[in-house]
């Protein structure tokens, strides 16, 4: 493995879960401006689908976290800006779990099970609205922490891309670099 980057199921991990991620934010934002009917109730099937799909697949990546190397932050990194990178990264995975989990928490308490076109998930809690709508609104606050995270994530993504010049955001990429003085 390139130790300057990651491995391609980790840049597969990461690049789906951040899809699933986005779809589940702007498509539940969409379906709030919906008319009722069948297209509202199912993109917010589909919301509360994708959001058991990012927990399973968020299991996956910590265990293949677990068992595979990151590389090394780039030797231009102050000690902070690695702590500060470590501890925006924990954040991350932290609400990446937290999000869902409490969403199919307000799910299973309405008395609703989820959804995958092929099968379904009945409710395993008693149905308790009151307590449902509870757990929406902390549902709703840590998604709107999770999608300020994500922001923070991409500017300094971008920060390192285009001001400090480091080649951070290669790590992942899936196009490995040409070798100096090829053009890809």
């Amino acid at each position: 493995m390139d130790r300057a980057r990651y491995d391609r199921l980790a840049i597969l991990f990461h690049w789906v879960m951040a899809a699933l991620i986005f779809y589940a934010a702007a498509s539940i934002m969409i379906a709030d401006d919906l008319p009722r009917g069948a297209f509202r109730d199912l993109i917010k099937t589909s919301h509360n689908s994708v959001g058991a799909v990012v927990v399973v697949l968020l299991v996956l990546r910590v265990l293949w976290r677990i068992v595979s190397t990151a590389p090394a932050m780039p030797s231009a990194m102050t000690a902070q800006q690695q702590r500060m990178a470590k501890l925006a990264h924990l954040g991350l995975y932290a609400l990446m779990a937290i999000v869902p989990l409490l969403g199919l928490a307000t799910l299973f308490l309405r008395g609703r099970g989820l959804e995958f076109g092929v099968f379904s998930i009945a409710s395993p809690l008693a149905a308790n609205r009151a307590l449902s709508r509870s757990i929406k609104e902390v549902h709703e606050l840590a998604a709107y922490a999770l999608l300020a995270l994500v922001a923070f994530h991409i500017a300094a993504a971008l920060w390192h891309q285009f001001i400090k010049r480091d080649g951070l955001m290669g790590r992942m990429s899936f196009r490995r670099p040409s070798p100096a003085g090829q053009t890809p």
